[in-house]
């Protein structure tokens, strides 16, 4: 890609790379803290830790699809905006109450939140983009929130331990509604009360659309496999004698390693294709995980993380750039948003089901077979047409 290009990208992304790191910042301040929160510090059962949670990812599932359907009627910034002032109420809610059950209804408010965002930033940078250079645009937006994701979570630890819980989530709460001036001034953001797609239905896009059935189907696989065995990352990291530390050290590695390439996929999945990328993707996926489960030591399990991020950084740019094909001019958010909402709800059982594996086999197993089923989405992806 020509430096003229590139920069023409870049200045597409713009805001909303901006936008979407002040809202990755604000949720990782508290997300990676709070079931240690729910724990220790409220001293809630895990049945509890584990309801709470479960809403939280369950209203962020279920949001995409309406929320994407909105941003393809009423335009993006609308809804971006919406789901950052809904992220940034529910967190002032969480400062003020030790309630398990207002807790509850704080979180499924933030997840509503948070996917409302997430579906209408990622259909605001595809459709920047256009088929092309959604790669690169939507990599470089991605970019910001990863770097937001890392400043949260090392943030986070030092503001709780200083000034306590109720600053941190105030804190979450600021960033949330400072993330909504660069959403104002996004420009050229399209609406249309009769845009094409934004009535289509699930139904309708897996029995009509052969690509998006294949696509849905490949990672379907591929994200209940990552479920199964994201729980024992850190697991295994313990067995190998790492503290809480050492596990974050391992975490921010993983993800710094994303925001480092992530670009650079975005940048190859445009002159290569997303099929090919995202195909590679879930094939690496596998060396990767497998790589981890068998590393030995803590510079080992650094260098497994680092390898990790360099592919999972392969992995939004190219399901984007294909969503982007498939969209071909109708409503690109309710076809992003129904994507993630068949992916999200069928793979949330995962943890569930991992923990049943947990009886049975040692951590390697539950690795090996939350890979091996993640091969199995790369007979589906090979049957996508260009």
């Amino acid at each position: 890609m020509s430096t003229e290009r590139f920069t023409s990208a870049l200045s597409a992304a713009g805001f909303s790379t901006l936008a979407y790191l002040l809202a990755g910042c604000s949720t990782w301040l508290w997300y990676p803290l709070f079931g240690k929160y729910l724990i220790k510090d409220l001293m809630l059962s895990g049945e509890v830790l584990g309801v709470i949670m479960t809403l939280y990812n369950l209203s962020y599932a279920v949001s995409v699809l309406p929320a994407g359907r909105l941003s393809d009627r009423f335009g993006r910034r609308k809804v971006m905006a919406f789901g950052l002032i809904l992220m940034g109420f529910s967190v002032i809610i969480m400062a003020y109450t030790r309630d398990p059950i207002i807790l509850s209804v704080a979180c499924f408010i933030s997840g509503m939140g948070y996917g409302s965002f997430i579906v209408s930033v990622t259909a605001y940078t595809v459709e920047k983009g256009g088929v092309k250079r959604a790669g690169v645009v939507y990599g470089i937006a991605l970019s910001g929130g990863l770097l937001g994701d890392v400043i949260g979570s090392f943030v986070g630890g030092s503001v709780k331990e200083l000034f306590g819980s109720t600053i941190l989530f105030l804190l979450s709460s600021i960033m949330s509604f400072l993330a909504i001036i660069p959403t104002i001034l996004l420009k050229g953001d399209q609406s249309s009360t009769d845009s094409p797609g934004s009535s289509l239905s699930i139904k309708s896009l897996l029995v009509e659309d052969e690509n998006f059935r294949s696509l849905s189907i490949g990672l379907i696989f591929h994200a209940m496999g990552f479920n199964i065995l994201f729980p024992f990352i850190s697991v295994h990291a313990s067995d190998l004698g790492l503290s809480d530390y050492g596990i974050g050290i391992v975490n921010s590695t993983w993800t710094l390693s994303m925001v480092s390439t992530t670009v650079l996929w975005g940048i190859l999945t445009d002159k290569i294709g997303g099929k090919e990328i995202l195909t590679w993707h879930l094939i690496t996926s596998f060396a990767s995980w497998i790589f981890y489960a068998y590393s030995w030591n803590f510079a080992i399990i650094i260098v497994s993380a680092i390898f990790m991020g360099i592919v999972s950084s392969m992995d939004m740019p190219a399901r984007r750039k294909i969503l982007a094909e498939i969209a071909n001019g109708r409503g690109v958010g309710a076809i992003i948003g129904s994507l993630d909402l068949i992916t999200s709800v069928i793979s949330i059982p995962g943890p569930m089901i991992a923990g049943i594996l947990y009886n049975y086999v040692e951590v390697l197993g539950i690795f090996w077979i939350g890979s091996l089923i993640n091969l199995i989405g790369v007979l589906f992806l090979l049957k996508i047409r260009s």
